[in-house]
């Protein structure tokens, strides 16, 4: 019988291999039944084959693309849930890669972002235990678990140290819209943390909110917003679009895999500006959202280049219950510009490309000469290579003392500790968040308090480290106590006077109102 299908399996591959391919398929198919032979017959310990036949699925999808891979069961479920479930872990978008989970993005407002994970990270160690050739289950294993649970890493960034961080687990948002608020009297904010089943819902619900309040401009903020499901992007981008527009396609091999997506106009549609926010960690469906407003001159982008994920993967499920995750096609926006980033480089290019400075700098010759040059539908020049380029560049990289630093990501959440000790004492004071934003400052008592708490972080602390980095501490307390008084989108609101891309953001809405006339 296992011979029988054997050659069944040697028949199906020659049908579906072209002459040219047909004879080296069935060598190497002959090479990998003798090398599974060989390890269970001659491995000096009896070898588990169903975890050495695992391991040459992943293998295999694993020299395909960075984003094609293998799901067990268990996998499959909790892959599941992540969209429309509620789980308890660190919060990261990631890949396994050169046997190390690699974070795409740390979901906001999640412990990995509050912690200072970044797109490109690596984790090298679990609780001080190797984290190499960890499989995509054990990831899930070791990094989700109870509520305030901890869990200890060593992340390795490109040209840093080796540096070890204690997170300690949550919730982890399931809502897609984490934030809404006015910013000013005609200008509101969304924030989106991905694109789920309840995405477009949610979206249109904040909408609505924000145009009762007298919204006459849009910032959207698709920062660390590792993408998820294309068809609540499209929806998000019909709301905006009033003409029959290519929204997004895709190119694939197979039938069924290249596919347009057009706008459908409505009386409903939307004729405000809009300013999008991406940033590095920005990938899929964000870059779907930011590429075609770009190309159809529909708003302007803010911030850095994004991640550079165009690719489509469809989930073939196996009959053991197992799924794979396949690559079938990639996106491109309305302009024919490809979303995705090439990997030809190797996979270790790929992710530390995403460290490299001036990504966005696009004046020297040479960097224009590798970017092929596409134009929007009015006939402005955007670049492709990769990911969605701003139309205006803005660098959120800040620099943080180190005993600021770990007063911020320190696991005993000395932060939202020191937070909670001061809304304590000030509940009551004000009577909106607007106030509280414009009129409360820390006193000097709570100034010489923090001191006290940064000098036993940093036997180096110095004066001018305090100084230096007041503002933004400052900025972070205030935003963890109108979080406590007032809720999530609150705490965005104060976040963003400190907030160098929203800032600029702001500045953009004249050349956002010229477009849309």
């Amino acid at each position: 019988m296992k011979v029988l299908k054997y050659l069944f399996f040697i028949f199906f591959i020659s049908f579906i291999c072209s002459n040219e391919t047909k004879g080296n398929y069935i060598t190497k198919l002959k090479t990998l039944t003798e090398v599974i032979r060989l390890v269970s017959e001659h491995y000096v310990d009896k070898p588990d084959m169903h975890e050495v036949l695992e391991g040459a699925i992943v293998g295999m999808l694993e020299q395909l693309d960075p984003h094609s891979t293998y799901l067990t069961s268990d996998l499959l479920q909790q892959m599941q849930e992540s969209f429309s479930g509620e789980f308890e872990g660190i919060g990261i978008e990631f890949s396994i890669i050169d046997g190390y989970i690699t974070v795409i993005s740390p979901i906001p407002d999640t412990p990995s972002d509050r912690a200072g994970l970044v797109s490109g990270d690596k984790i090298i160690k679990i609780d001080n235990e190797s984290a190499y050739k960890i499989t995509q289950e054990d990831v899930f294993d070791k990094l989700r678990g109870p509520k305030n649970s901890r869990v200890n890493l060593t992340i390795r960034r490109s040209n840093k140290e080796d540096f070890n961080v204690t997170l300690l687990r949550d919730k982890i948002p399931i809502r897609s819209v984490l934030a809404n608020f006015m910013i000013d009297d005609t200008t509101g904010y969304i924030k989106i943390n991905r694109f789920s089943h309840t995405t477009y819902d949610e979206f249109n619900e904040a909408l609505a909110n924000l145009e009762n309040l007298g919204m006459k401009q849009l910032m959207l903020d698709l920062r660390n917003n590792p993408g998820g499901l294309m068809h609540q992007a499209v929806e998000i981008v019909d709301m905006f679009i009033d003409s029959r527009d290519t929204i997004v396609f895709t190119k694939g091999r197979i039938r069924g895999t290249s596919r347009s997506e057009k706008a459908t106009p409505s009386y409903k549609d939307k004729d405000y500006p809009i300013v999008t926010l991406i940033n590095r960690g920005s990938a899929s469906a964000s870059e779907i959202v930011s590429g075609a407003f770009q190309d159809l001159d529909r708003g302007i982008i803010v911030g850095e280049t994004s991640f550079g994920k165009g690719s489509v993967q469809n989930l073939l499920q196996l009959h053991d219950g197992s799924a794979i995750k396949l690559t079938v096609a990639k996106y491109y926006t309305p302009s024919g510009r490809s979303i995705h980033r090439s990997h030809d480089s190797g996979l270790d290019e790929y992710y530390l490309d995403l460290a490299k400075d001036n990504r966005e700098e696009l004046q020297s010759d040479s960097l224009i000469i590798d970017k092929p040059i596409f134009y929007t539908k009015n006939g402005r020049t955007v670049y492709g290579g990769g990911g969605i380029t701003p139309d205006v560049h803005i660098n959120s990289d800040l620099e943080l003392s180190k005993s600021s630093s770990e007063f911020i990501i320190h696991p005993d959440r000395l932060l939202f500790n020191f937070s909670n000790e001061i809304r304590n004492k000030i509940e009551g004071d004000f009577a909106s968040i607007d106030k509280f934003i414009q009129d409360y400052h820390l006193s000097i008592d709570d100034k010489d308090a923090l001191k006290i708490i940064l000098q036993e972080l940093d036997e180096s602390f110095k004066e001018e480290d305090l100084e230096n980095d007041w503002d933004y501490l400052e900025n972070r307390i205030k935003a963890q106590i109108a979080n406590a008084l007032w809720g999530k989108s609150e705490m965005y609101k104060v976040h963003l006077h400190m907030d160098q891309v929203a800032i600029e953001g702001l500045k953009q809405f004249q050349s956002a109102k010229l477009l849309v006339k």
